[in-house]
């Protein structure tokens, strides 16, 4: 029962559904580009990397990536260019302006300097450039039944390695009023949990405040 109701919410397609909120966003708003190159900060083992470059016609010798976990970089590495790095004490190692496209998805929820990686992600990106990043959403139909119930939300587990929870609201007022940058759009995760996935995905379309995550693209001014 328990595997069936996990399928029924959507809740075995969680990593595929963050890279889905990406191309529904792109879709909407950047079918009329073609970067001449991507980064993707927090870019894992890089399955999800190169399904993104796929997407953007980037080919693999100008995609680049950074992650912290270094069997991750290895195997990254044999597909573009990866490079291991802290993100809460380096900087990206790349120049002012290098990226038509900068992708940071699911990881500033895992850094207390989420300022300081963003102010970066700005910083390499070019003028006129774009800028994609996905967060859990700590005003998730879930979490707000789990605090009402006194239970830490989902998204902020004690023992999941978040350190951070954004609302979908604050993270626009963020993006609003971050100098260098021009706030263009979000979308809203086919998840929202305990609905099921019938019921979700039409009401993620009209309050994207309540889906399990949220992405959001800003213009390099």
């Amino acid at each position: 029962m328990k595997k069936y109701l996990k399928h029924l919410m959507g809740a075995t397609r969680e990593y595929e559904s963050h890279l889905e909120n990406i191309l529904r966003l792109s879709s909407k708003h950047l079918s009329h580009i073609r970067p001449s190159n991507l980064l993707d900060v927090g870019c894992g083992d890089g399955t999800r990397t190169l399904l993104l470059a796929q997407y953007f016609r980037v080919p693999p010798s100008c995609t680049f990536g950074v992650e912290f976990y270094e069997p991750h970089v290895r195997k990254a590495e044999e597909s573009f260019h990866a490079s291991q790095i802290d993100l809460e004490a380096d900087c990206l190692p790349y120049g002012d302006g290098k990226f038509d496209l900068v992708i940071c998805n699911q990881v500033l929820e895992h850094l207390k300097n989420y300022q300081g990686v963003f102010d970066q992600i700005i910083r390499t990106t070019k003028s006129g450039g774009y800028i994609i990043l996905g967060i859990p959403n700590l005003a998730h139909l879930m979490n707000r039944f789990q605090l009402t119930l006194g239970i830490q939300p989902m998204c902020i587990d004690l023992y999941s390695s978040h350190v951070r929870g954004f609302t979908h609201k604050a993270f626009e007022k963020i993006l609003r009023s971050t100098s260098g940058i021009s706030y263009i759009a979000c979308e809203g995760s086919n998840l929202i949990y305990p609905l099921p996935l019938f019921l979700a995905r039409p009401l993620s379309r009209l309050y994207v405040g309540i889906c399990a995550y949220t992405c959001y693209l800003a213009k390099k001014l």
